[in-house]
């Protein structure tokens, strides 16, 4: 080997060095909050299955849990694949009366310790989720109400978010808690923080456009705390590409869950004690087509 050949190798060895270091820092730096623990086959088929029907701008279909008229968790199929499954970690969620309003309404509890991850990620979780079937263009408006019953410290704890496949790390636009304060994230940016409240019902109604284009897509969200008569407007219509390369294989899905950090999640701000569990109560959770429609009633009246 002459000694331009064995230039040539040395710099093509280098670049490909180069290029390995690359991609083991890209890959390492994709946030793991929902990214699955599942095969390659797994995922082929289901992006395959989610992408036959990419685009349906139109009217949304009505999804509501009926918890109250139900009794139970039946508006949620469950199936042997947590991609198709509508919930996750069955057991450990159960249809209970109302922390606070007692017999006036059912709602769900889910109690879920720091092992029981479901066997989809390494952070435990307890999930259920609408069908997939939010898409491309569409105006989906989402109502539910969240309670917890103690305040925590905690790296991420998602309890809402629009999700699709191929799951590649955290979904464009959540509604979450990050260190004891409840957050409305974008990509990683807080938009909007408070602190958490123990004991109290949290009313949120919030507005998706659903497009890859940020000057099509916006999000948009209101809140209602237990003991106010009125709605506040916390994040204004705002554009931003609500698919992205997290999730632009859809189509979408409207989740609930306790889904947190199982290493740094703590019982409180000083972070010596790690939880036991968390518990998160859930209630009145609907999708449909505008906010009168979502929006949890006021129980207080």
């Amino acid at each position: 080997m002459n000694y331009l050949q064995k230039l040539y190798t040395m710099v093509w060895l280098l670049l490909l060095s180069l290029n390995f270091i690359s991609c083991k820092k890209d890959s390492a730096e994709v946030p793991l909050a929902d990214a699955p623990n599942f095969s390659a086959s797994q995922i082929a088929d289901t992006t395959s299955l989610a992408s036959t029907s990419f685009s349906q701008a139109g009217n949304v279909k009505f999804f509501d849990a009926g918890l109250d008229d139900r009794g139970c968790l039946s508006a949620y199929n469950k199936t042997n694949t947590a991609f198709t499954s509508m919930i996750i970690n069955p057991d450990l969620i159960k249809v209970v009366g109302d922390p606070v309003y007692g017999a006036k309404r059912k709602v769900m509890l889910m109690d879920v310790k720091p092992d029981q991850t479901g066997n989809v990620t390494n952070n435990p979780r307890a999930q259920v989720q609408t069908p997939m079937q939010y898409t491309e263009g569409q105006d989906v408006w989402i109502g539910f109400s969240v309670y917890f019953p103690k305040t925590i410290w905690t790296y991420f704890l998602t309890f809402s978010e629009l999700y699709g496949a191929p799951y590649k790390g955290s979904s464009p636009f959540r509604l979450g808690i990050q260190e004891s304060n409840i957050i409305i994230d974008y990509n990683g940016g807080t938009k909007w923080r408070k602190p958490m409240k123990a004991g109290v019902w949290y009313d949120f109604v919030y507005h998706e456009v659903l497009s890859q284009d940020a000057t099509v897509g916006k999000a948009q969200v209101y809140l209602r705390e237990q003991g106010n008569a009125k709605y506040t407007e916390i994040l204004p219509l705002t554009n931003m590409p609500t698919i992205t390369a997290a999730n632009f294989a859809g189509p979408q899905y409207h989740k609930l869950a306790c889904y947190y950090d199982r290493t740094h999640t703590f019982t409180d701000a000083t972070r010596k004690t790690n939880v036991d569990r968390v518990q998160v109560y859930f209630a009145n959770h609907k999708v449909g087509n505008s906010f009168k429609q979502v929006a949890p009633a006021n129980l207080d009246n």
